[in-house]
Formats: structure tokens, sequence, C-alpha cells
């Protein structure tokens, strides 16, 4: 069961362990799509489908230090929004949990990285192709470090310290 969200808010984590960078995203599709109903019009099938492509890139959330040599790996989107399409590449949900709910995405990006030691900071690239989001919760571990921090568009990057 997941917490109630707020529209606006975004719940980010992201966990560098060795050579392997995880990120998890969690926003309410309000903030991603403009609504949070099944879509009814093709207008709105469309802004489902391509929020799910923008999802899918992992360089629309986040931009990592280009030493670091990450390379994109496995991406799941889950959204009750969706119907299956399977040439997405990703897997989606199909039917909601319970109606009464608000509708949420849940996207997982997996990254390898050939120099995990030069990732000292994130810049989260999400605000500028999600104009609902004004807000992450960021809680992030590197290595045997931890922390949190609330980003906004103003200041979008992060340092881990």
């Amino acid at each position: 069961m997941h917490a109630s969200h707020v529209h606006g808010e975004v719940i980010f984590n992201i966990v560098l362990e060795d050579d392997h960078l995880d990120v998890e995203m969690i926003s309410p599709a309000m903030n991603i799509t403009g609504f949070e109903h099944a879509p009814s019009t093709e207008q709105e099938r469309q802004a489902v489908e391509e929020a799910v492509r923008k999802l899918g890139d992992a360089g629309n959330l986040l931009m990592l230090p280009e030493t670091a040599g990450c390379k994109p790996g496995a991406a799941t989107i889950e959204t009750p929004l969706t119907e299956e399409h399977a040439d997405h590449g990703h897997e989606q949900a199909a039917e909601p949990e319970n109606e009464g709910e608000h509708a949420e995405f849940h996207v997982t990006h997996s990254l390898q990285c050939d120099k995990s030691g030069a990732i000292d900071s994130v810049t989260l690239t999400l605000f500028r192709h999600f104009p609902g989001v004004e807000k992450v919760r960021l809680q992030w571990i590197h290595g045997q470090r931890q922390g949190a921090a609330i980003v906004e568009p103003g200041n979008p990057a992060v340092t881990f310290e």
C-alpha cells in the first residue's frame, strides 16, 4: 500500500553500490500527465504514452557526471493509467490496484557505471520534462554514506556529502 501522495511532490531514491546505480521515482500522475483518471480521450492517451516514453529515459530524470561513464540498463514504469504495451519494452501495470486510489507513476532505472567514484553529485532534470513537479524528496545511499534533501526547480543539483 502506498502512502498518501501530495500533488507537485515526488519521492526519489538513489542507491549507488560498487558500479551499479539504482534510481526509483514515485510521483502522483497529476505531476506527470496533468490528470489521475484513466485516459478517456485520444489526447489523454497520448499524454500517458508520452509520459511513459519520457520516463523510460533516465536522462529525463537525472544527470550524472560524464566522467562516471554510466550506461542505462533496465527500466520499469508502472502506472494504472496504461494498458499493456508490449512494444514499449517496459513493464507496466494494466489495472489500478483500487479504483478509489489516486494514480501514480512508479519508475525504476538501473545504470552501470565505469567509474562510480566520480559520482559526487546528481542534477535532477525531471523538472524540465515534467513542469507539474514542484518539489522532490530525495534520499540517497552512496557506498557507506547516506543522506536526504529537498530539491526544487531553482536548485536541481545535489552533492553527496
